[in-house]
């Protein structure tokens, strides 16, 4: 099905920026050509934005979203779930950091030091799985500081299965997510340690408590020192607060630079999941996670610049798309009632995201469907199903490395051009910033003596190597020039 090219152009602020600026009629690029090009095998929409270079300097005055992930099926052209912000302030946040974003980070030139602080909107894997590298590999780069993670208490769910057994409560909230982790990574970080992991002169938890507004002094999991980058601090969020009471759903608030980000409830498979709602010098945005459509998010996002709200496919077509069933076979018709389940309990379909914005006042400035495989043919059908209820105001399909600036006068959509080769990005930190001792830097064996060492074969058993030998004379020989 072809988008028409007053259809595109309605998906697109950028493409009525473009007009209102004296840009050529074609500057959003021409509609999906059915007849030419497989429709599933492309995004037209996200291929025709003006280009955006990683590392362009954010104005004072603006805010910049940026989709690392915007599936929850791990694709090449979407991974999963993450959202990073930035503002003119010089704050930056990560929501949610699923299946395969890290490679997106990296790509966009986004150092790990700016991804210490992460907002989880629930813990399903779509929307957790690349904090593992986040959290691994951060103190071997620039993030020698702990990591932040934010996310909803214990669900305080409990019900019987058809056998009778008792299922729940369970302790399956933000903390014991993390105390897991930490322990699942162990092996891990015990074997980074014999290089340094953290920066001397990092906040104590008392000053990341007065800093960030936060309701009580956070709380490490794990053994590690305080100031540690393989520290973990949770911090659990109510997540049946809706703001009736003043201040009392802030989950952050930064009298420096000047950021509040909120939570509310969302509606998603069990109890326990958020939506966030960030606001800074007269901007906005809210991240909904996932979510069926709910009154909290309506009364939230009145007057909201961006809205950011998950959006899937009806159950037919994702049906089609994961299975190889003839569609009047009884195995596609069980693909088709499973995918409904997974819609009725969890997700907002097409039509409804339309009628969501449309309930929504005053409407946002822009509003994106995420969590939605994006590509000619499934836009082509959601923007009927979201046009059936929504007949204007801003649309667009969120993809991977689409970039967001938003002013008070204009919302900016691009797509950033990277390098698919790209390593991890220079650091800010001055690389001359001091640091604390590894945690191997002394070792001991009462059969002989303390070493005082930085060594990584210190953890190993090395009666088997083979060691380094004089230049010629084996093949054996290693070299600083890698020959």
């Amino acid at each position: 099905m072809k988008l028409t090219r007053r259809q595109m152009l309605k998906l697109s602020g950028a493409s009525l920026w473009g007009l209102a600026l004296g840009g050529p009629l074609n500057s959003f690029g021409s509609p999906p050509d059915t007849k030419s090009g497989d429709p599933t095998q492309k995004n037209s929409l996200f291929d025709a934005l003006p280009v955006f270079t990683p590392g362009t300097k954010l104005e004072k005055d603006e805010m910049r979203i940026t989709f690392l992930g915007s599936s929850c099926i791990p694709r090449l052209s979407q991974e999963c779930n993450s959202v990073y912000v930035e503002t003119g302030s010089g704050d930056q946040f990560v929501f949610d950091c699923g299946t395969g974003v890290a490679a997106k980070y990296n790509a966009m030139g986004i150092p790990m030091s700016k991804m210490n602080k992460i907002f989880f909107t629930h813990l399903h894997a779509d929307h957790t799985s690349d904090l593992t590298h986040i959290y691994c590999f951060g103190p071997a780069e620039d993030r020698k500081s702990p990591l932040y993670i934010w996310g909803p208490a214990n669900s305080g769910w409990t019900y019987y299965d058809p056998k009778g057994n008792k299922r729940g409560p369970y302790d399956d909230g933000t903390r014991t997510f993390c105390e897991n982790f930490r322990n699942l990574m162990r092996w891990h970080t015990e074997s980074f340690s014999f290089g340094p992991t953290s920066y001397q002169g990092n906040p104590t938890p008392e000053d990341i408590y007065s800093a960030w507004g936060l309701k009580e002094v956070p709380v490490k999991v794990g053994d590690d020192d305080n100031w540690d980058g393989y520290a973990i601090f949770p911090i659990e969020l109510d997540w049946s607060l809706r703001g009736d009471i003043a201040g009392d759903n802030i989950a952050y608030y930064n009298e420096t630079t000047k950021v509040t980000v909120k939570h509310f409830p969302a509606i998603h498979t069990r109890r326990g999941s958020v939506s966030y709602k960030l606001e800074w010098n007269g901007l906005s945005m809210i991240f909904s996670g996932d979510s069926k459509p709910n009154t909290d998010m309506v009364q939230q996002a009145g007057g909201v610049d961006v809205v950011i709200h998950e959006m899937v496919m009806p159950a037919y077509d994702w049906a089609r798309k994961n299975s190889d069933f003839d569609p009047n076979s009884p195995e596609f018709e069980k693909a088709k009632q499973y995918a409904t389940l997974v819609q009725n309990s969890s997700h907002t379909p097409q039509g409804a995201f339309g009628f969501l914005m449309s309930q929504i006042n005053p409407p946002p400035r822009l509003a994106v469907a995420t969590h939605f495989q994006a590509a000619d043919d499934t836009i082509a059908s959601a923007i009927q199903s979201v046009r059936n209820h929504y007949p204007v105001g801003e649309v667009t399909f969120a993809a991977d490395l689409m970039v967001l600036t938003v002013s008070p006068t204009r919302i900016r959509q691009e797509r950033a051009v990277v390098s698919d080769f790209a390593f991890y990005p220079i650091s800010p930190i001055d690389v001359n910033t001091p640091t604390n001792d590894p945690y191997y830097w002394k070792w001991h064996d009462p059969a002989i003596e303390d070493y005082a060492v930085s060594d990584p074969t210190v953890q190993v058993d090395l009666s088997t190597s083979i060691p380094p030998s004089e230049p010629g004379t084996n093949k054996f020989n290693y070299r600083e020039d890698g020959y």
